[in-house]
């Protein structure tokens, strides 16, 4: 039997956070911090051939195809990962044909590896459940989705970091602060309110027997194995749960549900800001930056503050505030993003995306025409200029 499957994941950026990628659990490594998805993402079409047909028990067969990485190295471990976490028997005997379509630049913060890791997990969960109409697939996903992020709201809290390095020797002695622990408080989602109290999200299915698994692959598998092969391939920290998420998210505690924690920001859905998002120069080595015991000193700092400063008036312009607080004491500007920022910033609230050499801002919608405008021809000075929806529904399949 030959399956197919096709899945999308939207775009993200994040505008800051903090490094949690100590745990021995993997999926309770990644980050804290807040970003968007992107009306822009991945799109990736699967085609599988069971055991029965290719009547062989060897390794799992792959031909890989990413379009829209240009000179960018694309590393098939993420998705020979993604595959052997979803695949029986880590795929023996399976041949697959995956062909990826990468819609944002890569290298820039937009989420790209994520996107495609989670794009590709969606595409075989519609492929496994091809048996069953469109309808029947759609209603199902989404019931599973539904369950895997809303949980219990009732308790909110956040930990926030306490320790602080004494001096710079210890730093470079490697020894001295390290992030505290955050643990989920047992909820995985719901929307922010201003005050920081926490709206349960409404579930439609909640009777529905749509979210039963057949004995095939649930939601959470599906962004658990998107996960693991972000992390341990280190094409990432936090994009997968939010881009599962969607909208305009933070996430309180690291990695996924229900070791993660994230919520989203309420955004006026009849008449949503867009996103202005600019490339400036060249490629930041993110590894690099992730890894060097300064730097990320600096950017646990400024994160955790950010976070903090935030779930007090949690709206769309302080997220850009804050982010742009936070790429100037986290030291990640370059001088191409400071007079990016500076242009517009009698205009609207900008910041860096993290960790690239890009921008953003919200503009649109109930903030005006005039601030978009003015946003797209100052930066169009420089460069090309997007302008891209926020997607509030998060990586889904393509019927």
């Amino acid at each position: 039997m030959v399956l197919r499957g096709i899945g999308f994941c939207p775009g993200h950026i994040t505008g800051f956070f903090s490094i949690h990628d100590q745990s021995r659990e993997i999926m309770s490594c990644g980050s804290r911090g807040a970003g968007v998805s992107l009306s822009l993402g991945a799109l990736a079409a699967v085609t599988l051939k069971t055991p029965e047909d290719t009547g062989c028990s060897d390794p799992i067969s792959l031909r890989l195809a990413v379009k829209g990485v240009n000179d960018f190295h694309v590393d098939p471990r993420i998705y020979a990962s993604v595959l052997e976490s979803l695949l029986p028997e880590k795929g023996k005997g399976w041949e697959v044909a995956l062909r990826i379509n990468l819609q944002l630049p890569v290298g820039q913060g937009f989420g790209m590896s994520g996107a495609g890791a989670l794009s590709s997990s969606v595409a075989i969960w519609e492929a496994l459940y091809s048996n069953l109409p469109a309808w029947d697939r759609k209603l199902r996903f989404k019931a599973q989705m539904e369950r895997f992020f809303s949980m219990d709201t009732g308790k909110f809290r956040v930990k926030p970091l306490k320790k602080r390095l004494v001096n710079r020797a210890q730093l470079w002695a490697r020894s001295g602060e390290k992030v505290a622990p955050v643990r989920s408080t047992g909820k995985a989602s719901g929307m922010i309110e201003e005050g920081g109290g926490v709206k349960s999200p409404k579930r439609w299915l909640d009777e529905s027997r749509a979210g039963d698994d057949l004995g095939l692959l649930t939601y959470s598998d599906v962004v658990m194995a998107a996960h693991r092969a972000e992390i341990m391939t280190k094409g990432g920290l936090g994009d997968v749960v939010a881009q599962a998420r969607g909208g305009l998210e933070m996430r309180l505690a690291p990695g996924v549900p229900p070791f993660g924690e994230v919520h989203t920001i309420p955004v006026n859905v009849n008449n949503p800001p867009s996103v202005a998002v600019m490339i400036v120069g060249e490629r930041i080595d993110t590894p690099m930056v992730l890894s060097h015991p300064y730097k990320r000193k600096l950017i646990n700092e400024a994160g955790e503050n950010a976070l903090r400063n935030l779930l007090k008036n949690p709206t769309p312009q302080r997220m850009v505030e804050e982010s742009s607080e936070f790429s100037r004491l986290s030291r990640l500007q370059s001088l191409q993003v400071k007079g990016a920022l500076m242009e517009v910033e009698d205009h609207v609230p900008a910041s860096q995306i993290m960790v690239g050499n890009s921008v953003f801002a919200f503009v649109g919608g109930s903030l005006g025409a005039g601030k978009r405008k003015a946003v797209s021809e100052i930066w169009g000075r420089r460069g090309e200029v997007q302008i891209l929806d926020i997607d509030l529904i998060g990586a889904r399949p393509v019927n």
